[in-house]
């Protein structure tokens, strides 16, 4: 099995549910219902929590698009922490810095578990998530949002490291097959240039690839 069969350049795919609305779907029919059928319950779309100077420190309310948030505010009345549930079920925690701009997102949705951490300016620059299957991710990315730097651990075993440009476009892939042999790649425009492999027998081999993907010369 030869470098370009066994490096797998997997994108990690990272879906996170949106507190404030970002979530599509409608207002649960059924929960109006049981809380009508219970006499002592309090029904309401939205509940506002003020402090003893009357300035907003909670929401509870369900959005039109059906998402039941929960939003906590400091006591300048900014928004520093979220709680939602969509109506597909998608959970999300937000947390927020003094102007509101998210910091940490912890959501779950498609059966992706997801952590996305932000600079002060809001740009996200980490994503890690693991899918319903197994397979693990960790991404780092610089300030125009390209994916420079991603660890992949795919459901057979088998981790794989990517090193990218500042343009996204991956330049350096290593990984480890489960049964424990490792490869490095080199490429430009997405093709695998050179390679360096350990066999299962001890032997490492160099390969030179040329533009077109064919090997042009190999060592040994």
């Amino acid at each position: 099995m030869n470098i370009k069969e066994r490096v797998a350049f997997v994108g990690l795919t990272v879906v996170s549910a949106i507190i404030g609305g970002a979530i599509s779907g409608h207002i649960f029919g059924t929960a109006t219902v049981d809380a009508a059928a219970h006499p002592h319950a309090m029904m309401a779309q939205k509940f506002v929590l003020v402090d003893s100077h009357g300035r907003t420190r909670g929401v509870l309310d369900v959005t039109q698009k059906g998402v039941a948030q929960l939003g906590l505010y400091d006591g300048t009345a900014t928004l520093r922490a979220g709680l939602g549930v969509g109506v597909n079920g998608a959970p999300a925690l937000g947390i927020y810095g003094r102007d509101s701009k998210p910091r940490a997102e912890v959501g779950l949705s498609g059966g992706v578990a997801e952590v996305r951490l932000y600079d002060a300016d809001g740009t996200k620059h980490v994503a890690l998530g693991v899918s319903a299957d197994g397979v693990a991710g960790l991404a780092l990315l610089d300030k125009e949002g390209h994916d420079r730097a991603s660890l992949i651990l795919e459901q057979a075993g088998t981790p794989a490291l990517r090193l990218a440009d500042n343009s996204g476009t991956s330049r350096i892939g290593i990984d480890v097959t489960p049964d424990g042999l490792p490869g490095i790649a080199l490429l430009a425009g997405g093709k695998t240039r050179a390679a360096m492999t350990l066999n299962a027998d001890g032997a490492g081999a160099i390969t030179i690839y040329d533009e077109t993907g064919g090997t042009k010369s190999s060592l040994p």
